[in-house]
């Protein structure tokens, strides 16, 4: 069901513009109860799921989704992904059936979150994910975590408190 799930995300809004974004929007969604259930660890650009890279090939594999390479320097490519014509009809296709009705009411919530986030400032969406990666009850604790991961200076925390709230917003207590 995780593959139709992260389809049905991507299928939601018309591109996501980076591997990073789609990360830190699916661990923020997750957070909020979504049922994809990818493992996380804390990695240098904030949580990082290799479950979820391997359900990307998946879906890249069956060509129900595409990531277009986009070179930003000599060595640096940032992949945009969107669904393709073919994972459309797949979707369409599985949503006719018992199954699909209810694994769609099952992502439907979450979908309008998603949009939010993909259109975010990447930096905040880094460290809202980061944020609520440190998060176990404290929110100060959470914020001073992200800080001294992300080396913040005090002319970025102003964003650093943008990151909390709109970690606060996907978060669920422990």
């Amino acid at each position: 069901m995780k593959d139709y799930w992260l389809a049905k995300l991507i299928a939601s809004v018309p591109e996501v513009d980076s591997r990073k974004r789609r990360q830190k929007s699916i661990y923020l969604l997750q957070r909020a109860g979504c049922p994809l259930h990818c493992e996380y660890i804390l990695h240098y650009y904030g949580p990082y799921s290799f479950a979820l890279a391997g359900l990307i090939d998946q879906l890249k594999g069956a060509n129900l989704i595409n990531e277009t390479p986009e070179p930003l320097a000599p060595g640096v490519v940032r992949y945009r992904s969107a669904i393709t014509p073919r994972g459309r009809n797949v979707l369409e296709s599985f949503e006719k059936t018992k199954a699909g009705k209810k694994a769609r009411g099952q992502i439907t919530p979450f979908m309008s979150g998603f949009k939010p986030l993909v259109e975010e400032d990447l930096w905040v969406l880094e460290l809202a994910a980061t944020v609520g990666y440190s998060y176990d009850g404290n929110w100060e604790y959470a914020r001073a975590c992200a800080a001294a991961s992300k080396g913040i200076l005090n002319k970025r925390l102003r964003e650093l408190s943008q990151a909390t709230e709109l970690a606060k917003g996907y978060v669920k207590g422990q």
